[in-house]
């Protein structure tokens, strides 16, 4: 399944079955998080009027003039991953977290780690249903969680699209190909690229 997962960019008019994305989604809200303070949060959308909105949200019409399927508004379902930091914060400052009730320091914001987490549950359960998936980062769409009415508490991450897979053109980005093994995986200690380790 892992070798299976790429990102998609374009979709069939076959709906996605409502159970497929029910478990599809139930695979995000499994995933692990820092302290259990489960702060991830998911809006499935399927209305084809909100899938347009959140297409314009992310400027599709660009991106279809760049030669492009138009991939977000086609993609029959969007599964929206929202992360509350607040959460985070709230649960690390319970007894069984700190004893004085005093929030700990934070080395690296685990709410980002466990949105991440969260993303790639849902990226593979979508293959594991014979379905494809793609991913859009929010950065760029500014009035997604007013569109979704989404709580101040959550910040969306980003939209996974959803739905059965059709010819797409390919990032440029994967000409680059993968890193050798050697450059990525080190044994016992780090070794130099080509170094016995």
């Amino acid at each position: 399944m892992i070798a299976r997962r790429r990102m998609v960019r374009n979709y069939t008019g076959e709906p996605v079955e409502p159970a497929a994305l029910d478990r599809i989604v139930d695979a995000g809200r499994r995933a692990p998080s820092a302290g259990f303070s489960q702060g991830q949060a998911f809006v499935v959308v399927t209305s084809r009027n909100d899938r347009e909105a959140i297409a314009a949200l992310a400027d599709e019409a660009s991106y279809v003039e760049a030669g492009f399927d138009p991939w977000i508004s086609r993609a029959p379902a969007h599964v929206v991953v929202c992360i509350s930091e607040a959460a985070y914060r709230r649960r690390y400052r319970e007894p069984d977290k700190s004893p004085d009730g005093r929030e700990v320091e934070w080395p690296v914001p685990y709410w980002w780690i466990d949105a991440g987490a969260a993303l790639q549950n849902i990226l593979l359960a979508a293959v594991d249903e014979g379905l494809a998936a793609g991913f859009l980062g929010c950065h760029a769409m500014s009035g997604l969680a007013e569109l979704l009415g989404i709580p101040e508490e959550y910040s969306p991450i980003g939209v996974v699209t959803i739905g059965h897979p059709a010819p797409d053109r390919r990032s440029g980005s994967l000409d680059r190909g993968r890193r050798p093994v050697r450059d990525v995986i080190h044994r016992d200690r780090w070794s130099p690229a080509g170094g016995s380790g």
